[in-house]
């Protein structure tokens, strides 16, 4: 019987006359490693790559004693489900890029005050340098005297945005800069600033206002407004969107997007609601307003806080007849100008060198002139344009007089017996309107072409129609030729000799 197997002698004796392969003991041993489990069909050498590119992408300090804690991690990682892929997955929430913006904005202030307190100790501010620095109406207080009164903004929203107006004072040219007031939106809401340009500025544009939706934000300067925008604007009624860009469906119809609306009702609402108790201004060249020729102004009047003022008590602030209250704002006349624009102007001139009749003067308009008493203002349904009252009784001696406008809800405007006053504006950006609220009618349609022989339908010819007019257009026969003298007849022959 033949021998089917090798005894141990002979294995022994093979196995030395064998040269070792070190390729074929790796792929031995990696086929080993590489065995599943029966279990959840997972294999050593895969366990073992996992478990090394986490310590490599980790660094942990001290490897062998994290050998299994990483090791654990790994198979514990394995028994995720499939389905959850937002494990991996980092998405930030809506709150943190506003939370940076803020941070920047904080950032960008302090180290600025910072570089200012620098200067200030190793050298002293010249005036020169220091009428340069802008002014920055001081908002904290004035909102405390609001909140006495009932009105103003949170305490944490006022100092974000004071801390704003700083920023806008640092990235933008202006002046001064105060806090006009927050419009409401359907989507998001307005913070306003009021900015008076440098004098470099001045040469480009005479106001600018900035808004932004947000403290931290950036300010957007709004354009200038137009006559025909504000006449628009006095018939609409609209809400605002929070989005500059967004159309604005009216009619009238409006020219230009929400950015231009926004803008008129901001001129609208300055004109009317910017109140100060009398004497708190004065004329910056201490002339009247009417030793002034308005047809060489150039725009607004300036006048500038009275260094003289030495405030009113409260009784007389909280006189039902608003005596002692006055308007700062520039009057809109109906042509939807501060100042009047005569638009025959430049025809009157014409007419003028050519001595021809032209068309009939325009009665030019007029409004209320600066610093007109609040007891002259037109009654709204038997109420005075403003409404007065005392933020507290207890303690007179620091109690605020606060005026509340019921021409334009949300604009309020605060005085101390002392020096201290302030008009702020906190609503939907519209004007009071009585009930039954109609708005402009559309008008009436145009009506239809007359109805005529140009614009009748007429029925199509036949064919014997185009024959007859195609006979009837044919173009006449040439005309026979004529025989001219010397035509038609033979030649002679001439005779031999």
């Amino acid at each position: 019987m033949s021998q089917t197997f090798l005894l141990e002698p002979d294995i022994i004796a093979a196995a030395e006359n064998v040269m070792p392969d070190l390729n074929n003991d790796l792929v031995l041993a990696k086929n080993f490693l590489k065995q599943q489990c029966a279990a959840t069909g997972d294999t050593l050498y895969d366990h073992l790559v996992d478990v090394v590119h986490k310590i490599l992408s980790q660094k942990p300090p001290d490897v062998v004693d994290q050998f299994e804690q990483y090791s654990w991690e790994v198979k514990q990682e394995k028994f995720r489900p499939n389905f959850d892929l937002l494990n991996d997955i980092y998405l930030s929430p809506p709150q943190l890029q506003l939370v940076r913006r803020v941070e920047e904005m904080f950032q960008l202030v302090a180290s600025k005050s910072l570089r200012l307190e620098e200067v200030g100790e190793e050298q002293e501010l010249d005036l020169e340098e220091e009428s340069v620095k802008p002014r920055i109406a001081d908002l904290i207080e004035h909102n405390y005297y609001f909140r006495e009164g009932g009105y103003g903004l949170p305490d944490s929203e006022c100092y974000a945005l004071y801390v704003a107006l700083n920023m806008l004072a640092i990235k933008e040219p202006v002046a001064a800069v105060r806090f006009f007031g927050k419009i409401f939106g359907t989507r998001m809401n307005y913070y306003v600033a009021e900015a008076d340009l440098t004098i470099e500025e001045l040469d480009r544009r005479i106001r600018v206002y900035y808004v932004c939706n947000l403290p931290g934000e950036p300010w957007i300067g709004l354009p200038d407004v137009t006559p025909a925008q504000i006449r628009v604007a006095r018939l609409t009624v609209r809400c605002m969107t929070g989005d500059l860009d967004a159309e604005v469906l009216t009619f009238p119809p409006f020219e230009g997007t929400e950015r231009n609306y926004l803008r008129a009702q901001i001129a609208r609402i300055a004109a009317s609601t910017s109140i100060s108790p009398q004497g708190f201004y004065t004329f910056g060249s201490g002339e009247e307003e009417e030793d002034i020729d308005l047809e060489e102004g150039a725009g607004d009047l300036v006048f500038n806080p009275n260094p003289f003022y030495q405030g009113h008590t409260l009784k007389d602030l909280l006189d039902p007849n608003l005596t002692y209250w006055v308007h700062h704002g520039r009057y809109i006349l109906k042509q939807g100008r501060t100042l009047w624009w005569n638009p025959n102007a430049v025809m009157e001139e014409g007419v003028e060198e050519e001595e021809d009749e032209g068309p009939p003067p325009i009665p030019p308009e007029s409004g209320p002139a600066l610093f007109t008493p609040l007891s002259e203002d037109v009654r709204i349904e038997g109420l005075n344009s403003w409404s007065a009252r005392v933020s507290s009784t207890l303690m007179p001696d620091r109690a605020v007089a606060v005026l509340r406008s019921n021409i334009w809800p949300g604009a309020v405007a605060y005085s101390t017996s002392g020096k201290k006053s302030e008009c702020l504006y906190v609503g939907w950006g519209l004007k009071f309107q009585p009930p039954n609220f109609s708005p402009v009618q559309l008008p009436r349609p145009q009506d239809e072409y007359v109805i005529g022989p140009e614009v009748m339908e007429m029925a199509d010819p036949t064919f014997a129609d185009e024959e007859a007019y195609r006979i009837a257009h044919l173009p006449p026969p040439p005309p026979p030729e004529q025989l001219g003298e010397g035509e038609g007849f033979p030649l002679e022959e001439e005779e031999e000799d």
